[in-house]
């Protein structure tokens, strides 16, 4: 197989995927810009009758037939009437036709996301595995899946076609590999990434807790509620909480929105696997339905929280002796050996040295 074969299959074969996922773009393109001119016609209409109606309810009564002119109505009301109404009409429609238009065209992008989410091929690519890894990088919404999906589809098609074409003097075999192989890496590779942000913000979420209990029971003893101190650390305190700070705002807004406190600091409790988060926001959502003190609890809590990671750092020291022990074996013992034992060997050579030359 020569060269003009491959580059013929390989754009074949591109071309067939790209068909194959344009087809139901195309098709959702389409019934989009049918809907939407639909949708258009109506409100057109609409307006057009909300308009003309005011006119005419302002317009003056038609005047009587002259006496002596039986077959002349009284038209100049009505014509003015008339008149009134597509000048509203003229002037109401081109503007409320773009402001209509960006909703209408935002309405269906999420329609078209949501749709294209609930696919087969949807499900297949962003799993919910992966909706949950990209709410605990801080990415929410159909935005950031859509994003995700196309970016895990569109990457490693593009890089396996350029793989191949790379390696288009090699055997048939090594093309096809290094196309199967750049795809496949290319296709794990950003949830690898998904994975390193989420584990290093759960890290950050642990490091962030003491500073939150500790503002908390500073607030707590000047005498606001539970509502209050979450809404000036969010509003005053959010640069120094990265990650908490915009998850509390995130459930402030939801608790303006109309659902409970409860509610919306379970759902920080879920998505982030922490014990100790769970066990603070366990905390806080008994004292706002029951009532009571917070500030000694807080207190003692921070200083459980104290202990438990001055015995994480001590693990973390003695994992690091262990392996600083052997950095030192490997590094520092050759050179202990060559300053030690190296004019001993040096004196044993050359013993062996001069009895080879006297003989």
């Amino acid at each position: 197989m020569d060269r003009l074969t491959l580059i013929s299959l390989s754009l074949l074969v591109a071309a067939c995927g790209v068909g194959v996922l344009a087809l139901p773009l195309l098709r959702d393109w389409r019934q989009r810009r049918l809907s939407a001119r639909t949708i258009d016609a109506a409100l057109a209409r609409q307006q057009r009758s909300t308009a003309v109606a005011p006119a005419a309810a302002a317009a003056p009564a038609p005047t009587p037939r002259a006496p002596g002119m039986p077959g002349v109505p009284g038209v100049p009301g009505v014509a003015g009437a008339r008149t009134a109404a597509n000048a509203a009409t003229t002037a109401a429609t081109p503007g409320a036709g773009t402001g209509l238009g960006a909703q209408l065209g935002a309405r269906v992008g999420e329609r078209f996301d949501a749709h294209w989410l609930e696919s087969r091929l949807g499900r297949a690519v962003v799993t919910p595995e992966d909706q949950q890894l990209l709410e605990q990088c801080g990415w929410y919404g159909l935005q950031a899946r859509m994003l995700f999906g196309v970016l895990r589809l569109a990457l490693p098609l593009a890089l396996s076609v350029l793989a191949m074409l790379w390696h288009l003097g090699a055997s048939a075999f090594m093309v096809m590999a290094w196309g199967f192989g750049t795809f496949a890496v290319a296709y794990l590779a950003p949830k690898w990434y998904l994975r390193r942000r989420a584990a290093a913000r759960l890290r950050m979420v642990d490091d962030e807790l003491p500073v939150l209990i500790d503002m908390l029971r500073l607030l707590q003893g000047v005498g606001l509620s539970i509502d209050q101190s979450l809404q000036v650390i969010v509003a005053e305190f959010g640069g120094m909480l990265r990650v908490l700070g915009p998850e509390l705002a995130r459930a402030n807004q939801q608790f303006a929105s109309g659902r409970s406190r409860e509610q919306t600091l379970l759902r920080i409790g879920r998505l982030f696997d922490s014990e100790d988060l769970k066990s603070l926001i366990t905390l806080l959502t008994q004292v706002d339905k029951h009532g009571g003190a917070v500030q000694e609890p807080l207190r003692q809590f921070g200083l459980r929280m104290q202990e438990a990671r001055k015995s994480r750092m001590k693990d973390e020291i003695g994992r690091l002796t262990v392996k600083m022990t052997a950095v030192m074996v490997v590094s520092l013992l050759p050179v202990l050996l060559i300053l030690t034992a190296g004019p001993g060997f040096l004196g044993v050579i050359r013993m062996l040295a001069n009895m080879g030359g006297t003989r």
